[in-house]
């Protein structure tokens, strides 16, 4: 069973990038097909370059009152409390662009959080929002990413699967080996055994409740800390399938807790048994988001269902309701909005069937792979508006396992190449073009909206692919990027 976030790559002969760069990204909502490409007799490599503006004044000599009046100290950062029903920002983690701000009708970086690859952001049971990377959690204010900890001293002793932070403060960490925690000077460590689980059962996600008991999901087992030890949590009061594939959890609006399982969404509070939510149907759930009155949406392969507090359901499906195209993350607010992150774009989509939309590369500051949505409260009050779709050119080069050119090989290039389809890797994706190599196994297409692509290639009868994040963030406007050659398989 993959795992939530998990790129399928079970090709029996896949591509491997030999060349690739990276830099800023963009992509687009219309489908293009271009002609075979044009022999390419020059290689174009697009370079990045970083513009630094400086102002430099004249220093002048002044009284020390005179500066501090001149120059007024800024005043530190407000931590960002989620209050229920109240307007505020939504959060947007792009891969390898860091964390993008949605309110005030734009959207903008957020300082310190502006680079990087960022997941899993959260709410805590103290109110604040949070955000993590590889090797750090830190705290969204209004404008910044402020590290909480990651750094120094605080650096995390393994890397984690998931975080939670409780109301006080201390922080938990699940990973794959240890249970980390915390307690604000230090961390501490408990090895995975003391869960004697099974030998293919692992710590999956961590949430902790409004009153500090931390709760932790393996991917068949749940359990709460009581005192200094771990104790499992019977689920089958709750009546739902097992295996149960536990893969996420999240705060509940009433202090409790959320754990998420492959088909089944389990409600629990210390003390009570559990509860399974009622959803509707057999399903597939691979993201939850929970809004902070109650309002739940979760990625159900090519649909989100979304639930309002009274447990009202409505299904949103991908082609239909929105763009189509691969549901990469999803947020839900109070006002009943549902933010939908896939290849094809942003839809926030309204509990009145009102939809705003932005294509592929229509918003450069959120172009490419969205890992998480948050939303605080009831949202932005004003949306952006939908700019012009930005484009550039991609180009590259086929060549076989010993490196010669293969000519007149058949390839597509589209956001996210699929490794189980009916037709080619990327008939069914929102933007597609398709092609020939030339001569000497270049190929080029012109006009592609900036943003995140992978490229499959026809083999005899076969198809080979590449990661669609190979060539994430590097696409710049009116520019031609090279990814270099990508080496086919050997045929076995």
């Amino acid at each position: 069973m993959p795992t939530p976030r998990m790129k399928l790559f079970v090709c029996a002969l896949p591509l491997w990038m030999t060349a690739c760069d990276g830099g800023p990204s963009t992509p687009t909502p219309e489908t293009k097909k271009t002609e075979p490409p044009a022999k390419v007799e020059a290689k174009v490599e697009a370079k990045t370059e970083t513009k630094t503006e400086t102002k430099v004044e004249e220093e002048v000599e002044a009284k020390p009152d005179d500066k501090a009046a001149a120059e007024p100290a800024r005043p530190a950062a407000a931590p960002l409390t989620v209050t229920a029903g109240a307007p505020g920002p939504a959060f947007i983690a792009v891969e390898k662009k860091g964390i993008v701000r949605v309110d005030g009708g734009k959207f903008t970086p957020v300082s310190g959080a502006d680079t990087g690859s960022y997941k899993q952001l959260k709410v805590g049971a103290d109110g604040k929002v949070y955000a993590a990377n590889y090797s750090q959690i830190g705290r969204l204010d209004a404008d910044s990413f402020t590290v909480v900890v990651g750094d120094g001293d605080t650096r995390q002793p393994n890397s984690s699967t998931d975080y939670a932070v409780a109301a006080d403060g201390q922080i938990w960490s699940a990973t794959f080996s240890a249970l980390d925690h915390f307690d604000g000077k230090a961390w501490t460590s408990e090895p995975v055994s003391v869960l004697a689980l099974a030998a293919d059962d692992f710590p999956q996600a961590i949430a902790v409740d409004r009153a500090g008991k931390p709760w932790l999901a393996t991917s068949q087992k749940v359990f709460v800390r009581e005192g200094d030890a771990w104790t499992p949590v019977d689920l089958k009061p709750a009546k739902a399938r097992s295996p149960y594939y536990l893969t996420r959890m999240a705060l509940a609006p009433d202090g409790g807790v959320y754990a998420m399982g492959m088909d089944s969404v389990f409600h629990l509070v210390d003390g009570q048994p559990p509860k399974k939510l009622k959803l509707g149907g057999t399903s597939s759930y691979t993201e939850i988001s929970v809004s902070a009155d109650g309002h739940l949406a979760l990625i159900d392969v090519d649909k989100v269902t979304a639930s309002d507090p009274s447990g009202k359901l409505q299904m949103l499906r991908s082609g239909k309701h929105f763009k189509k195209g691969s549901i990469w993350a999803v947020g839900a607010d109070d006002s009943g909005r549902v933010w939908i992150g896939s290849d094809a774009g942003l839809t926030v989509i309204g509990a009145d069937g009102t939809k705003n939309e932005w294509p592929s590369g229509a918003a450069p500051e959120i172009a490419g792979e969205i890992k998480s949505i948050l939303v605080v409260g009831s949202g932005p009050a004003a949306l952006p508006g939908v700019g012009e779709v930005r484009k550039g050119g991609l180009k590259g080069a086929i060549v076989d396992n010993d490196g010669k050119p293969v000519s007149g090989a058949t390839l597509e290039v589209c956001p996210n190449p699929s490794f189980i389809y009916t037709k080619t890797p990327c008939a069914d994706q929102p933007v597609r073009f398709s092609g020939k190599t030339d001569a000497e196994g270049v190929w080029t297409f012109a006009e592609v909206p900036l943003g995140e692509y992978g490229v499959a290639v026809k083999v005899g009868s076969k198809w080979q692919t590449t990661l669609g994040f190979a060539m994430n963030g590097a696409m710049k406007e009116g520019e031609v990027f090279d990814i270099g050659s990508i080496k086919l398989a050997e045929k076995k």
